[in-house]
């Protein structure tokens, strides 16, 4: 087993601790092609940005632990506009020539510690958080792809098609995978899946257990001057 505790700041390392009993979990920590990075969002800040990550749920009833895993080797997206997820049986039937990209192989797996607080409904977190948490691993993805390079803006959703397949059993854990699949200049095409194990049988076999896609999810964002936000 890795051992990364010491090398990180603290809210990792809590996360790391944390998640590390889970196996499913400890296998996507565990995994030489992923590496756990500080989530930013999870920082305070003088001026308020990511008060709803930093303060609003984190805290022991909502979201106490979060872990972002980073791929080490993230891939040049093409340019080309990617196919939209399709929203009928016609548009299925026309992107068979030309399908939506994958949200596989992930540039981010953000893992969340999913509390009571965040219920929607009992058992289940509600739909607002989960898109809320989709949208910021969305934003860590593009991040992945530009903190090498000179600062030309901020990334900012301009439309987020969220559809949702499952329950988000609460509490749980939720982990969101999350892939640039195109980039032109500063326009970027995000896909990503929100999955949880889920025990198909009804017992307790590790076996049994299934990873679900609860949401399934495509983003086009827009990196910003900040002094136009």
């Amino acid at each position: 087993m890795l051992n990364l505790i010491g090398t990180m700041d603290p809210d990792t390392e809590a996360a790391i601790v944390h998640f590390r009993p889970d196996p499913w979990i400890n296998s996507l920590i565990s995994s030489k092609d992923y590496t756990p990075i500080s989530t930013e969002a999870r920082s305070p800040k003088p001026n308020g940005e990511d008060n709803f990550f930093s303060r609003t749920t984190k805290t022991e009833n909502t979201i106490p632990h979060v872990l972002t895993l980073q791929r080490r080797d993230v891939s040049l997206p093409p340019s080309k506009v990617p196919t939209w997820l399709p929203a009928t049986k016609q548009d299925v039937a026309a992107a068979k020539a030309n399908p939506t990209p994958s949200a596989t192989p992930p540039d981010v797996l953000m893992i969340f510690a999913l509390q009571d607080g965040v219920l929607g409904r009992p058992e289940t977190t509600h739909g607002g958080i989960t898109a809320t948490l989709i949208d910021q691993a969305m934003f860590n993805a593009i991040a992945a792809h530009t903190s090498q390079l000179p600062r030309s803006g901020d990334p900012v959703t301009v439309q987020l098609d969220v559809r949702y397949k499952g329950q988000v059993t609460t509490p749980g854990v939720l982990v969101i995978r999350s892939r640039v699949v195109a980039r032109d200049g500063k326009k970027f095409w995000v896909r990503a899946q929100a999955i949880q194990e889920d025990d198909d049988s009804g017992g307790h076999l590790e076996w049994t257990k299934r990873e679900k896609v609860k949401a399934d999810a495509m983003g086009f964002w827009i990196l910003t001057p900040a002094e136009k936000l």
